[in-house]
């Protein structure tokens, strides 16, 4: 059974999970337990990152893995999310990421102010790449 396990700080739209199990072949998607999930979104910004700190996910991880595709959707912190897609690629786990379609508007208000409307919509998932 294909599985993806989301790490991320988002809620999967209907769009992005219709993409997983008709494109990935995705059976099973897996959020973190609660604690992971709090610490994945509150990763403190004032100390430097370390293997132990991850300890926890990549555990929850190796426990959950599938004797089929294992895909890791991650997105966060930039040092947090380095350290999984590499610890993914080790570890037989298929790290991805969302791409979006950005569009902004701007609405001038009878203030005279300026309100910017940005929109993100879910365009794919794609495959993070090692440098060879």
């Amino acid at each position: 059974m294909n599985r993806l396990f989301l790490i991320f700080n988002h809620i999967l739209t209907e769009e992005q999970e219709k993409e997983a199990r008709e494109v990935l072949g995705v059976e099973e998607i897996i959020s973190l337990p609660q604690d992971l999930q709090n610490f994945w979104s509150n990763i403190p910004p004032d100390v430097d990152l370390n293997e132990e700190m991850f300890k926890p996910i990549v555990s929850f991880l190796s426990r959950n893995k599938s004797q089929n595709l294992n895909y890791c959707l991650i997105q966060g912190d930039f040092g947090a999310t380095v350290y999984l897609v590499s610890w993914c690629f080790k570890n037989g786990f298929i790290p991805i990421y969302a791409t979006t379609k950005r569009t902004a508007q701007e609405v001038i208000k009878p203030d005279g102010s300026v309100e910017l409307i940005k929109i993100f919509k879910h365009e794919r998932f794609r495959r993070y790449i090692l440098c060879s």
